[in-house]
């Protein structure tokens, strides 16, 4: 009797394989997504760009720290979190006071690898979930390596520009959060603290933003063995999108 399965490493007629490797993946995300995309479908892996966003966290969270006193940094902290902005004098002089050893000084730099993933993870199942809602024929691992590669290629070039900007700019002026040095939205409009929630909603009209989203409905249309045009991908994207600018303004209004 004729056996009709493949050998090992033998590709069946008709079958696409991936031809792309990783760095050409990188290249090809920036000028040619669709066809990248399409390859990234035949072999949806993703470790190499998580490391090269890791890397990028570490640096910047290791610039903030070594570029901006303790002090500075611990009041900036306590003056974004809506449950200790209103502190007295007396007790954020008492939080300063507190000794910091090394680990507790660098303890956001380390743990940057593990945080990137976790947001990786974390926005792969709620795609995932949403897509699946909408009909698509997708699996997780395509959803996590279709989010990987939709929102890697911008933080890549956003977190390089923010470690660019916090090692020129004047480390009073530099913001906690580190990619918020890197002027790219309408927020720079309004101050933040006279007017929060029209501030959070101009900052949503970002530059990278809008970049994510092109290749978030690129990258799971690619991913989603043909069940999702770029335009039904683009509407999950933008919902998802909306509520995430919706409720950020929400947090303000309300705290």
């Amino acid at each position: 009797m004729e056996n009709n399965v493949p050998a090992a490493g033998v590709t069946s007629p008709g079958e696409a394989t991936s031809t792309m490797g990783f760095f050409q993946r990188l290249i090809g995300v920036y000028f040619e997504p669709r066809k990248t995309y399409e390859d990234i479908s035949h072999k949806p892996s993703w470790i190499g760009i998580w490391i090269i966003a890791s890397i990028l966290a570490i640096g910047m969270n290791y610039v903030l720290t070594t570029r901006v006193d303790h002090e500075t940094l611990i009041r900036k902290s306590l003056a974004m979190n809506p449950m200790t902005k209103n502190l007295s004098e007396e007790q954020i002089q008492a939080i300063v006071a507190q000794p910091q050893g090394a680990v507790s000084r660098y303890s956001q730099m380390m743990l940057a690898p593990v945080v990137v993933l976790l947001v990786y993870i974390l926005i792969a199942a709620v795609f995932l979930l949403l897509f699946v809602l909408m009909g698509a024929n997708i699996t997780f691992k395509k959803s996590l390596a279709a989010s990987v590669w939709g929102m890697g290629p911008p933080g890549i070039i956003n977190g390089i520009f923010a470690i660019i900007v916090m090692c020129v700019k004047d480390p009073v002026d530099i913001e906690v959060n580190p990619v918020a040095n890197v002027a790219s939205n309408l927020g720079l409009l309004v101050a933040e603290k006279e007017h929060p929630v029209i501030n959070s909603l101009l900052s949503s009209i970002d530059v990278f933003s809008f970049w994510t989203i092109f290749l978030l409905s690129l990258s799971f249309a690619a991913l989603s063995a043909g069940s999702m045009t770029v335009k039904k991908s683009a509407t999950g994207v933008l919902i998802l999108w909306g509520l995430w600018v919706i409720g950020k303004a929400a947090y303000f209004a309300i705290f």
